[in-house]
C-alpha cells in the first residue's frame, strides 16, 4: 500500500541520515524527486493529529449535543473513521 511504501521511504531516509547504506531503493535523485513533490520525511505528528481530531469532536458535540459520531459521517468522514478507531481501541483495552 502507499502508506507502507511511504514508511519504507522514511525508514531508508533515516538510515541514510545516520550514515548507513540502504541499497538502491533510495538514491539521491529519488530523494530530490520526493522533495519536489513535497514528501514529508518526518511523517505524521501524532500528537498534533490527535489534538486536531479532538477539536473536531468538540465542534461536533457543540453542534449535535453528543460525541457519537457515525463511522460514515458525511460532514467529516475522517472524523467518523477516527472515532470508530478510537472506540475499537477502547474495546480492545477493556477486554485486556
Amino acid at each position: 500500500s502507499l502508506g507502507q511504501w511511504c514508511s519504507h521511504m522514511r525508514h531508508a531516509y533515516k538510515k541514510i541520515q545516520n550514515g548507513m547504506k540502504t541499497g538502491d531503493s533510495l538514491s539521491q535523485a529519488r530523494i530530490e524527486r520526493l522533495e519536489e513533490i513535497g514528501f514529508q520525511w518526518q511523517g505524521v505528528d501524532y500528537d498534533k493529529a490527535f489534538e486536531k481530531r479532538c477539536r473536531e469532536l468538540i465542534a461536533f458535540k457543540e453542534e449535535f449535543g453528543h460525541c457519537n459520531v457515525p463511522r460514515r459521517y458525511a460532514g467529516n468522514p475522517s472524523l467518523g473513521q477516527w472515532c470508530s478507531h478510537m472506540r475499537h481501541a477502547h474495546k480492545k483495552i477493556q477486554k485486556g
